[in-house]
């Protein structure tokens, strides 16, 4: 293989001066191309975004904290958006440039993919950058861009604040015509329903019956005490009438005229506050009544003395005579009493459905009420919360862009890289050159050894003739050498050249182009 490379090679090695001169045009032309480019200067501009603010640990559980890295993040992709684009186009004058929609907008593809946003390496800085054949323009660009970039940033801080606190409120005027509503519909069915709501006393329907049942069992047994103790009184005194007896005089009508007046001054109290159909009234009525009865019989039986006319002058027996008439006012009230609580239970159970529904429509608004309520509530605390958040956002502004370095563009310009492009337009030139020699050797091929004279034919090869070089033939063919070696030395000359000489050779070849030949 090593051998047929360097058979190959001497085999294109005689069109070497095709090879150079192919080498030479595409290096001039080459090299023109790379000189013609246009310069382009980069600006750039550092920037922090400072996303700790100093109120951010002071309102922590206070205010609501937004998530300022996602934040940054949209602001920057947001910021080459297409208005952003169009506005720093008109401002900066780039848009002078177009003169047709389709050239404006390739115009602004171009500002968009050339505007970079990148990480500068340190924690929060930023660094925004435009390349631009005019430095000036640059420069412009970026510092246009910068201040879309501040601008922003406040917009979005009071516009989300904004929103937000529109949507709040909004929301708190509805649930507060909610809870307005509730209210009265609660109001007005507890109005409609007096003397049916289970809470009203304290305690539902159920817990009431079982009171009103519980304080009539209370009052029977009093009365049932109260009877028990007639009989006892009515007993002993009783056994003191039918004892011994001494003579004297029966004061029974007296102590019978007193206990008189003194039911009927307490008559005369109650009726002061009652009518004639209270219990009490009724009772003390009829004991007057019964008093002015016995009153009259022992009149009648004044005549004849017996043993109870003697026995009311023991004081004992008076004692006993004023207990039992307490007794029987007593025995009374509570049969009373008894009487109306029977009705009172009458009534709830007759009552229980009508109970029963109102118990459970009213669970069901105030649920409602209850519910709208708390909604409200919520509401209106996260719409003072937003407010808080707005006013700590415009005071403190949780997220700020600040300027590290203002937008600067290098004199030296950052693109072309001329030097690498002298370099691949160099090499690619020998490429093509050989290329070009190799080529015209393959479509006029030669015969340079017996071995492939062999193998190309079934002929056979009796042998080979040298031929024999003359002093003039090797002088000539040194000549020739050397003038080959110094073509391909020059163009080598060129190469460094170029590379030493950039900025001028670029200056004058684009004022070539520009300007023509002077």
């Amino acid at each position: 293989m090593f051998e047929y490379l360097l058979l190959e090679v001497r085999a294109a090695w005689r069109y070497r001066w095709h090879a150079l001169i192919v080498a030479w045009c595409v290096m001039i032309v080459g090299a023109a191309l790379v000189f013609s480019l246009p310069n382009k200067y980069e600006a750039n501009a550092l920037v922090y975004a400072d996303t700790e603010a100093l109120t951010n640990p002071l309102l922590k559980g206070v205010a609501v904290q937004p998530d300022v890295r996602q934040r940054l993040q949209i602001i920057t992709h947001t910021l080459l958006s297409r208005p952003n684009l169009e506005t720093v186009a008109d401002k900066t004058g780039l848009s002078a440039r177009a003169t047709t929609p389709a050239d404006k907008d390739e115009l602004l593809v171009k500002l968009g993919t050339g505007v970079q946003i990148k990480d500068a390496g340190t924690n929060n800085i930023y660094t925004l950058s435009y390349a631009d054949p005019d430095r000036k323009m640059a420069q412009n660009v970026v510092q246009a861009f910068l201040q879309i970039l501040m601008n922003d940033t406040l917009g979005a801080n009071t516009a989300s604040a904004d929103m937000a606190q529109n949507f709040l409120q909004q929301q708190v005027q509805d649930y507060s015509q909610k809870l307005n509503a509730a209210e009265n519909s609660l109001a007005d069915f507890q109005k409609a329903n007096v003397g049916y709501i289970p809470n009203q006393g304290g305690s539902n329907y159920f817990s009431r019956l079982q009171a009103a049942e519980t304080q009539l069992q209370t009052l029977q047994d009093q009365y049932d005490t109260a009877v028990a103790g007639r009989a006892t009184t009515q007993q002993q005194m009783h056994a003191m009438a039918s004892g011994p007896t001494s003579s004297g005089i029966d004061p029974r009508t007296q102590e019978i005229d007193k206990q008189i007046e003194s039911y009927q001054q307490q008559l005369n109290k109650l009726l002061l506050s009652y009518t004639d159909q209270y219990p009490d009234v009724i009772s003390l009525k009829r004991m007057i009544a019964q008093l002015q009865n016995r009153r009259e019989a022992l009149k009648k039986n004044a005549a004849g003395v017996s043993a109870m006319g003697v026995i009311s002058d023991n004081p004992v027996y008076q004692e006993m005579q004023k207990s039992l008439y307490t007794t029987q006012v007593q025995i009374q009230t509570l049969a009373t009493q008894i009487a109306l609580q029977k009705k009172r239970i009458a009534d709830l159970k007759g009552q229980a459905g009508r109970i029963t529904g109102v118990q459970a429509t009213l669970q069901h608004l105030t649920r409602d009420y209850d519910t709208t309520k708390n909604q409200y509530d919520q509401l209106l605390e996260r719409l003072n919360t937003a407010r808080l958040s707005q006013d700590a956002t415009q005071s403190g502004n949780n997220l700020k862009f600040r300027v590290v370095n203002p937008p600067d563009a290098s004199l030296v310009p950052v693109s072309p890289r001329r030097g690498l492009l002298l370099l691949m337009v160099f090499a690619l030139a020998a490429a093509i050159g050989g290329g070009f020699a190799y080529f015209l050797h393959k479509i006029r091929p030669v015969f340079l050894s017996l071995s492939g004279l062999r193998e190309s034919s079934d002929y056979p090869v009796l042998g080979a003739v040298s031929l024999v070089v003359s002093r003039a033939r090797h002088a000539s063919r040194r000549r020739e050498m050397i003038g080959f070696l110094a073509g391909a030395g020059l163009l080598t000359v060129v190469l460094v050249l170029g590379l030493t000489f950039n900025g001028s050779l670029t200056r004058l070849v684009q004022h070539f182009f520009v300007m023509g030949p002077v």
